[in-house]
């Protein structure tokens, strides 16, 4: 019978995978308390209070400031997000000497068992720290019914040295530690049936060998070394440290954040933090662009504030309407509000920090705009990085190509365009009168985009471009304008009357 390929010839072409957006809500308390973190597990991610207790203690600092970030209404957790415990290595560390070993690669139990099963007179080598080779012959496995069974015959037949089973893989660890800790993989003896193979513990076949290492001090490190290396294990967008930094580590924190995209969230309790001047570390960010540091005021040096503003912002889930939110007059679970004269609040406005204070009976958090506003911080950081990951899988997922051509073009700006009308429907966005000089395209299609949409998506003509980008297979420049939708802080209210 003709096969109908012969006429009709059908394939599927997938699309590539995506990549997912970066998720806002991912947030960090480092802290220098040994135990669960160390050097060698620099992160725990948690999202619930208890797991933070089970590692750390209810005695320890990070549960502590565990439970302010969780007893906020809301927080992370509430919006896909999670908290990370970091670990920053104040003092020098000392790291024990390691065993050496042998990790096999994993195999598959009912296949090892089949074959095992037929060998009366299994034979191997191995050498354990640098010791006299053992000739191991004459292993019988015909009886054995499961992995621990082969794990306790190799243990019969290995002197010096402890066999164990993780992730289906065999392992075989010496029963020393040190420089000198080491473990052969396995080669064939002259005699009987060699096993290495079939166990995956031979050279070549994906095992790896570990020597052991001497008790070594890891020298303290920098609260920004702390951050450059735990960011490396979990994304997280915003951060504080339990640890009040120096002036001079908040400085160099704050170029960082700005560098990295992350918020850093840090409370200040001198009175020379309110003025402005240029030894206040206050002013000097503030007046270098450090919005991505956010600083707080306490009389009373309560850092728990700073953890429970980061877990107040953190919570946007921008595929929602009307989930955009401002800082301004929240309120903080578990935090005491303090009381400020009008003096200590209008320099406290001028220099950049925010208060939780009272108003009447009322405790409210009460922000200052002199270094930007934090939900703007939050929101652009979201967009920013949506339009780049929206951008990258538009041109990943895609079966064939994007061609030079206009059409192809236009499904760049529709994919900005539908990442910007999320956060139009969130209210980051919102319609209004552009009030800047800066404009680009056509200004009557600029402004009545911007009037009509909040924002305006423009890309270079395809005739402009140049031959070299052209060449590079670069796409033309995308431009693009937003209205920020901002926030209503305060009101200003004339009423007149008539007798």
């Amino acid at each position: 019978m003709a096969d109908i390929k012969n006429i009709v010839d059908v394939s599927i072409i997938p699309s590539g995978k995506s990549l997912s957006r970066t998720n806002m809500n991912i947030v960090t308390i480092l802290t220098s308390e040994l135990g669960a973190l160390n050097s060698a597990n620099r992160t725990i991610a948690y999202t619930d209070l208890g797991s933070v207790a089970n590692d750390f203690g209810t005695t320890s600092k990070m549960y502590e400031y565990a439970k302010i970030l969780f007893a906020q209404t809301k927080n992370p957790t509430n919006s896909g997000g999670y908290l990370v415990a970091s670990y920053w290595r104040a003092v020098d560390e000392t790291v024990p000497a390691t065993a050496g070993k042998v990790v096999g690669s994993q195999v598959s139990e009912s296949e090892v068992i089949g074959a095992l099963q037929q060998v009366s007179d299994g034979s191997f080598k191995i050498t354990i720290d640098g010791g006299t080779e053992q000739d191991v012959t004459g292993v019988d496995f015909r009886t054995i019914d499961t992995l621990e069974d082969v794990k306790d015959i190799l243990a019969n037949n290995i002197n010096d040295a402890t066999v164990t089973i993780d992730d289906q893989k065999i392992i075989i660890t010496s029963n020393t530690t040190g420089a000198d800790s080491e473990v052969t993989f396995l080669t064939e003896s002259s005699d009987g049936t060699f096993i290495g193979d079939t166990l995956k513990l031979v050279n070549g076949s994906g095992a790896v060998k570990v020597n052991g290492e001497d008790e070594k001090t890891l020298t303290a490190e920098t609260k920004e070394d702390a951050v450059v290396e735990a960011i490396k294990f979990e994304a997280f967008k915003g951060a504080i440290f339990i640890d009040n930094p120096t002036d001079d580590e908040s400085e160099n924190l704050a170029t960082w954040a700005k560098a990295n995209d992350v918020i850093f969230y840090d409370v200040f309790d001198s009175v020379a933090n309110l003025e402005k001047d240029v030894n206040n570390v206050v002013w000097k960010i503030k007046i270098s662009g450090g919005e991505n540091y956010r600083m707080a005021y306490r009389k009373d040096g309560n850092r728990k504030v700073a953890v429970a503003i980061m877990s107040r912002m953190h919570t946007v889930n921008f595929n929602a309407e009307n989930s955009a939110i401002t800082l301004n007059l929240k309120e903080l679970n578990g935090i005491t509000s303090e009381d400020y004269t009008q003096d200590e609040i209008n320099k406290a406005k001028k220099v950049g920090l925010d208060l939780y204070t009272n108003f009447g009976d009322l405790p409210k958090l009460l922000v200052s705009g002199a270094n930007g506003f934090c939900d703007n911080v939050y929101n652009f950081i979201a967009i920013k990085k949506f339009v780049q990951i929206d951008l990258f899988n538009l041109l990943g997922t895609t079966g064939t190509k994007l061609a030079q051509i206009d059409s192809d073009v236009s499904k760049i700006l529709d994919t900005v365009e539908k990442t910007l009308n999320l956060f139009k429907k969130a209210k980051v966005i919102g319609a209004g009168t552009w009030l800047s000089t800066d404009t680009f395209g056509n200004i009557d299609v600029f402004n009545r985009n911007i009037e009509t949409n909040g924002f305006y998506v423009y890309a270079q003509p395809l005739s402009e471009q140049s031959q070299d980008d052209r060449e590079a297979r670069k796409s033309p420049v995308i431009q693009v304008a937003f209205k920020n939708a901002g926030a209503i802080h305060s009101v200003d209210v004339i009423i007149s009357y008539n007798l």
